[in-house]
């Protein structure tokens, strides 16, 4: 039995990289912030958010990633075309072996909540641990394995079926579960016979608009610096704003670009063609007539992520178009630069098509509570979190996003319909963050 006065104790699993699991840190500082202790078994390949690292109540165990493994000195000389289903078993058995022996190590916790996807063997590892050492088993569903598997082969594929047939038996077994949708709850009910809490995705509280100039002037000068793209002649200027001596204050340039967001993990679940096509029609065709600024460079569009597509649409933006009035930026950013450059943004833009139809894109959530209006891709789900024409638009191919475009970017700056939008998301999201709506619906499961 728990002692009543013990700090009780909470793993966050994740078979993956904890930098790029924003909702899995999120439950780590609400969990520490009401007084649990946390272990993070995870991978660490970027530098998660200063707030977790510098909590005393959160503690990282690194996992070995099978990726560092292959690609460390003893393992260098496997080839890089390792058949896929032999590499696949070994990736398997190197993450069933890590994770395991990770999960056996650290203090035994009171509770293990586990990021799925992926499922396989992750599910199974932290099931079998729960047993052992008498934890409750959480399972929160971010989105489902099988489909993302399905996405390289194909839905009916063997492997398909098994990893769909393995997820949803260890679903079955869960103490609790959480889902990111009522979409999503009514289909885990229906698969599993399991009642999952919905835990909507909110902003953290860094995710917060920037209402002086005087801080978007200097993070955008910081940005300068750094990136060829956004160099500018004057010392005390960017692109966007400038300090004037005469007046001795902080300005928006009246003729500055817009300011394009889209954030990304570089993967077959978004189509950066859809963008890209649908840029360069406005760029040819319509960037001129629409934004009313005197200026030649119209948009400035930021794509930030890293992965594994990200060299290949590069690649095309520099040799495939040649745009004329918009300019591109690449730029991986620190977990505490990424809200400074959402809030200095005009526009987001959400590609995120869901392999299952039933999760949604946490960097919709990051730009709401930034208060940035977004176009976001049609799905079955995206209603739930994108409303038309009151938080965004959305759109189903590139002649419709151009139109989103059309819409809302006319007459830049003014831009009545971005304002309205932008009033919308401010009284909707203004106090409703994350670990408020966490402490109302997840917390009750941990006490």
């Amino acid at each position: 039995m728990t002692n009543p006065h013990q700090t009780r104790s909470v793993c966050i699993c994740v078979s993956g990289d904890i930098g790029h699991s924003p909702r899995m840190q999120y439950h780590s500082l609400s969990l520490a912030e009401v007084g649990y202790h946390v272990d993070i078994v995870a991978d660490q390949e970027s530098r998660p958010h200063e707030k977790l690292l510098s909590n005393p109540r959160i503690r990282i165990h690194p996992l070995s990633s099978y990726q560092s493994i292959r690609c460390s000195n003893r393992f260098s000389h496997i080839p890089p075309g390792f058949p896929r289903i032999i590499n696949y078993f070994f990736k398997i058995l190197f993450n069933t072996i890590f994770l395991l022996w990770n999960l056996m190590l650290i203090p035994r916790p009171d509770y293990i909540l586990v990021q799925n996807p992926p499922s396989v063997p992750t599910l199974a590892i932290v099931w079998f641990v729960c047993r052992i050492r008498s934890c409750k088993f959480i399972i929160d569903w971010h989105n489902y394995g099988h489909t993302i598997m399905a996405l390289s082969l194909g839905a009916k594929h063997p492997l398909v079926r098994l990893y769909s047939r393995i997820e949803f038996n260890f679903g079955k077994r869960s103490d609790y579960s959480f889902c990111v949708t009522r979409a999503m709850k009514d289909d885990l009910r229906e698969r599993t016979g399991k009642k999952a809490i919905v835990l909507y995705d909110r902003p953290y509280s860094f995710f917060q608009p920037i209402t002086s100039i005087e801080e978007k002037h200097l993070f955008l000068v910081k940005l300068k610096s750094e990136y060829s793209q956004l160099e500018y002649h004057g010392q005390n200027e960017t692109l966007f704003t400038r300090y004037s001596f005469k007046n001795d204050e902080y300005q928006m340039k009246s003729n500055r670009p817009i300011i394009l967001i889209s954030s990304t993990s570089w993967t077959k679940d978004e189509d950066f063609q859809i963008l890209l096509d649908a840029l360069y029609e406005f760029d040819q065709n319509y960037a001129n007539k629409v934004i009313g600024t005197d200026n030649d460079l119209k948009i400035v569009c930021f794509i930030t992520g890293k992965g594994p597509m990200k060299s290949y649409y590069i690649r095309m933006v520099e040799k495939s178009y040649s745009f004329r009035h918009t300019r591109f930026v690449f730029p991986w950013l620190s977990a505490e630069d990424y809200p400074k450059l959402l809030a200095c943004a005009d526009l987001g833009i959400c590609l995120h098509k869901s392999s299952s139809g039933l999760d949604l894109p946490m960097k919709v959530l990051d730009m709401f509570g930034a208060r940035l209006p977004v176009c976001a891709y049609h799905y079955k789900s995206i209603s739930e979190l994108v409303i038309e024409d009151q938080y965004g638009l959305l759109f189903n191919d590139s002649a419709s996003l151009v139109q989103c475009l059309m819409r809302l970017l006319q007459d830049f700056p003014t831009c009545l319909q971005l304002k309205r939008m932008q009033t919308n998301i401010d009284s909707s999201f203004d106090g409703n963050d994350w670990h408020s709506n966490w402490k109302l619906n997840a917390l009750p499961v941990f006490k």
